[in-house]
């Protein structure tokens, strides 16, 4: 799908994926198998051919998130920004 959507941007378009990097405590599902694939995974797995495509953000930041009972806890997103070069 994210391929896909890359492949639909103009040129000189960009393409930004934010997505979860962590569980956080509150979360139903508290599975320690699930594995959160990091930015740079997420573009290798793109396949987008360098020349045309640049990574401008791959990283990993941490953010304190209230939680439905308003309890707090520190939690990692996943933030991916490619551009789609002229």
């Amino acid at each position: 799908m994210l391929r896909t959507a890359a492949h639909a941007l103009r040129l000189g378009g960009r393409l930004l994926v934010v997505d979860h990097g962590s569980t956080a405590p509150w979360s139903w599902n508290q599975d320690q198998d699930v594995r959160y694939p990091s930015p740079d995974e997420v573009a290798a797995g793109l396949a987008l051919d360098a020349p045309t495509w640049t990574i401008e953000r791959a990283d990993t930041p941490r953010r304190i998130a209230t939680g439905p009972d308003g309890s707090t806890a520190e939690v990692t997103d996943h933030v991916l920004l490619i551009h789609r070069t002229p």
